[in-house]
This record gives C-alpha cells, sequence and structure tokens, in this order.
C-alpha cells in the first residue's frame, strides 16, 4: 500500500511522511496501548475530576464558541501547561487584524470535521488556520519565535476531532524530528486515526479507564484527544522508568 493511499486524501504540496515513519510511528502507538488495562489506568487518572491533570476539563470549559477564540479558550489552554504571554493574549482577543483573521479561519473549518477521513481543502483550511492563531501568539520583537506548541493546543480545543495536541513529548514517542512541518505532523497522526488496530486498542483503554480509586472515568474526549492523552501518559511513565 503507498504511503498516500494509507493517508487518505491530500493537498497535493503537503509533504508526506514515508512508510517508514508511518510504521515507527504506528509501533509506538501500539505500544502504548498493549497493555490495555493499564492504558486505562492511566486515562481514568487523567480524566478524574479529583485530580490535577487537565481531564476533559480542556475541551468542557465554558464558553467554548466554535466560532471564535476566547478568554475561556486561552484559560483552557494553560491547563495543558504552556505559558499565554498577555500580549499574545490581547493579540488574540483585542486585535482586530488578529482576531478577524482567526474567526474567518474558523468559520471555513467545519466544527465536525474528522482528521481520519477530512478532504484536502478542509486540511488546507485548518493549516490557514493554524498558521493565522501561530502569527497571532508570535512576539513580533522576536525574530525567532515559534510558539506552535501553545498554537496547537489553541487549535485542537476548538476542533479536537480534527487537530492534534502536538507537544514535544508526544512527536518525541512517535520518532517525529524536531521542528518539522505541522503538516506532516497531522499526518502521521492521520495514519493512526486511519488505522484499525490502534482504534480498537484505543476503544478498549477507554473501557478500562478507571480512576485511583476504582472508579470508572468518565472519557467522553474525541478519539483524536484520547489517543494524546494515552501516549502523553505512556511518555512521561518512560522518563519516569
Amino acid at each position: 500500500m503507498s504511503d498516500e493511499h494509507s493517508l487518505g486524501e491530500v493537498p497535493a504540496d503537503w509533504p508526506i511522511p514515508g512508510q517508514a515513519t508511518l510504521t515507527a510511528a504506528r509501533d509506538a502507538a501500539l505500544d502504548a496501548l498493549k497493555d490495555t488495562e493499564l492504558a486505562g489506568r492511566r486515562l481514568g487518572r487523567y480524566y478524574d475530576p479529583t485530580g490535577n491533570f487537565a481531564g476533559a476539563t480542556y475541551r468542557t470549559v465554558l464558553p467554548n464558541d466554535p466560532g471564535q477564540i476566547t478568554a475561556a479558550d486561552l484559560f483552557a489552554v494553560t491547563l495543558l501547561s504552556v505559558r499565554l504571554r498577555p500580549a499574545a493574549a490581547r493579540r488574540l482577543l483585542d486585535d482586530e487584524r488578529h482576531r478577524d483573521a482567526v474567526q474567518r479561519r474558523l468559520a471555513a473549518v467545519p466544527e465536525d470535521a474528522d482528521l481520519a477521513e477530512a478532504d484536502a481543502a478542509t486540511l488546507v483550511d485548518a493549516s490557514a488556520l493554524y498558521e493565522d492563531v501561530k502569527r497571532a501568539l508570535a512576539s513580533p520583537r522576536t525574530a525567532k519565535s515559534d510558539p506552535w506548541v501553545t498554537a496547537s493546543k489553541l487549535c485542537a480545543r476548538k476542533r479536537p476531532s480534527l487537530l492534534p495536541v502536538r507537544d514535544r513529548k508526544v512527536r518525541e514517542l512517535l520518532g517525529i524530528p524536531p521542528r518539522s512541518d505541522h503538516r506532516h505532523d497531522w499526518l502521521i497522526h492521520r495514519g493512526l486515526m486511519r488505522d484499525s488496530m490502534t482504534l480498537g486498542l484505543l476503544r478498549d483503554a477507554k473501557t478500562n479507564a478507571t480512576t485511583q480509586d476504582g472508579i470508572r472515568a468518565d472519557v467522553r474526549d474525541p478519539s483524536l484527544r484520547v489517543l494524546d492523552v494515552v501516549l502523553w501518559t505512556h511518555a512521561i511513565s518512560l522518563d519516569a522508568s
């Protein structure tokens, strides 16, 4: 099977990951999911409302208007351990040029778009949204300002079934090289979300999601977000071992 075929419809000019890259990422995801009881306990701990992980609050804290970015979105993103500088917040919330550009981009990306099946046009529009959000977050006084983590987490809150939460730990776990193009990264996640074995194990892990007190955890986030949690909690467990 060719790389392009396994990834579905991809924009013509996007950097397509090679088969070795896709296979390595899949192997890493399957390793994180192979013990579905352990993965379930990690999910339960993450989604335990009495604990200190972000859990579902990152997505559910209100208001969460799909058509604009508000102060609630900025608060939600800080729950994922990123720092938002005041000037960046003002550019997103109060600067007419940046705010209007982001709202236009959000309007172009369907609220229910799914990474596994999104067509090329939706992926292009999502990429433009990400770039405008990152542009608003970047400091105009710093030549090398690249707030890709914050931009990724903010965009993922607005379109949680389409855009993955990208951070360094998950990228390293999946074997993604530093400073790779976000479009390249998205296609790696797209490959995982189109893989039946990965999705089957993810469903089993959700079924096994229990807190430390043995209480069934309420995991209602989209599968793309839940996969990120599994990968991230697995990565930090490797750091701790």
